[in-house]
């Protein structure tokens, strides 16, 4: 594209204007797709009590809906984004995003309000890597875009951290339908600049031909394999329902994979993950989210079923990590650059780690320093290893697969989190069934998952030098 073929004077000046607006456009959409991630957690009880919920698991669906949808969705919506242009399936997607949050702020109804959340989750998988395959076309690889991707990442932690916040704000003061009437005008505005100012990009050379095998196929296995880890805690492991997406999510991944690796034009060929470290990186970046998950899964049920505190206190208690990754990550690409991947992210890992390892001691009483302070080292390490891993699943990257590596990394993520918060759910309530009195019990349980969360987080430090072959710049 004309854009990567420009001299570095040439680049460095758009940077000062044309890119500096595509940077905060792309950074701005997705901090609004991790906001609405989170946002919803703290506004769950207050939609109970205003919406006819038949049962606890009808309000489970507005928390799940969004999730399911986003991941399941994914890697559709990057191969589209490549195929038919990254900026126009930005845009209309930021339109969706714009009518599903109309339908979930004016639901008339439970079943209306999920359906809006699904809907919301579905333009978010196509937004986030669309948006990701942009910046990559707008910044070439190097300094430059080590340190956008390191922007990138402090907006999707800001948001994350956010919507924690601003979920309990917005519900004490104006209602639970605030929390998705507050997109609409962000999504306007957004859009606006993204017509303005981002450029097209797409895989000109390749067919437009969907892979529409491969498309059923990894959006019934992912939605099926993400539903059975997060709600197997709540349906229980051998139920029915779990056992039932287990047999539709094993046999449809695994026959996704065999037939990508015989297609031609596959929606997401087998061997990008032998390019450069993506392989690597999204198997490490896994394990990151699995640890991290869990962790702040567990770390949100201590504050707030333990400690006391309400939503909205909880939400600053993140807030203060979130503001140390936010700063952390505007200089991550600065560390790349200067240290090379394996060991930033070696760091980082181990960073990350040390944080966890503060906390594995939950004491009954005045926990609160506790966790500010493993929360901060570990929101130091992680913000730097996720940003690494970032880097380096999109570097290498052919130009007509830029989106499609977007939404592995993200694809990534969201098993990570899923894998994460169901197993140690699950170690909780084990450790927590064979201890003493009912508070007692869950303390140990909660002490036990959050070595659960260390244990991935050494699997990630093992995988990353064993692996460090694959990454370059090293």
């Amino acid at each position: 594209m004309k854009r990567q073929e420009s001299s570095p004077a040439t680049v460095e000046s758009g940077f000062r204007s044309r890119q500096f607006w595509q940077l905060t456009v792309i950074c701005g959409t997705q901090f609004l797709v991790a906001l609405d991630y989170s946002i919803i957690n703290v506004a769950a009880p207050s939609i109970g009590e205003s919406m006819d919920f038949s049962s606890g698991g009808g309000l489970a669906w507005v928390l799940s809906a969004y999730p399911l949808a986003f991941c399941g969705f994914l890697l559709l919506g990057g191969r589209v984004a490549d195929l038919y242009g990254r900026k126009r399936v930005f845009i209309w997607s930021l339109a969706g995003f714009l009518l599903a949050s109309l339908l979930a702020g004016l639901a008339w109804s439970p079943a209306a309000l999920i359906a809006g959340r699904a809907l919301q989750g579905v333009a978010a998988a196509f937004i986030a890597p669309a948006g990701l395959g942009l910046l990559q076309a707008a910044i070439p690889e190097g300094p430059q875009r080590e340190r956008a991707l390191g922007v990138y990442g402090s907006a999707l932690s800001a948001g994350f951290v956010s919507g924690m916040v601003l979920g309990g704000v917005l519900t004490e003061f104006a209602g639970w339908r605030s929390v998705f009437l507050i997109n609409v005008p962000i999504v306007l505005v957004f859009g606006l600049l993204a017509k303005a100012h981002l450029d097209e990009s797409r895989d000109r050379h390749a067919s437009r031909d969907l892979d529409l095998t491969g498309v059923a196929l990894i959006t019934t296995g992912m939605v099926a394999l993400v539903f059975a880890l997060t709600e197997g805690e709540r349906y229980g492991w051998t139920s029915a329902p779990i056992l039932l997406a287990a047999v539709i999510a094993v046999p449809a991944v695994a026959l996704f994979v065999w037939v990508e690796s015989r297609k031609r034009h596959a929606l997401v060929p087998i061997s990008i993950f032998r390019t450069a470290a993506i392989g690597a990186a999204n198997l490490i970046n896994v394990l990151l989210i699995c640890s991290y998950g869990g962790m702040l899964f567990i770390l949100t049920l201590y504050l707030q079923t333990h400690l006391g505190l309400g939503a909205l206190p909880t939400g600053l208690t993140f807030a203060v990590s979130g503001a140390i990754a936010i700063v952390t990550g505007i200089y991550a690409g600065r560390f790349v650059e200067r240290f090379g991947l394996y060991r930033v992210l070696l760091f980082g890992i181990v960073v990350e780690t040390i944080g966890i390892l503060v906390m594995v001691g939950l004491p009954e009483g005045y926990g609160l320093a506790l966790v500010l302070i493993g929360t901060s080292v570990n929101a130091f390490g992680h913000i730097i290893a996720l940003i690494t891993t970032s880097i380096a699943g999109t570097n290498g990257a052919e130009e007509g697969r830029q989106a499609t590596a977007g939404a592995l990394i993200n694809v990534s993520q969201q098993l990570g989190l899923a894998v994460g918060v169901g197993v140690v759910t699950s170690v909780a309530a084990h450790f927590a069934a064979g201890a003493g009195g009912p508070e007692a019990a869950t303390l140990e349980g909660w002490r036990w998952a959050l070595w659960c969360s260390v244990g991935f987080a050494v699997a990630a430090i093992a995988t990353t030098v064993l692996l460090r072959r694959r990454f370059q710049g090293d």
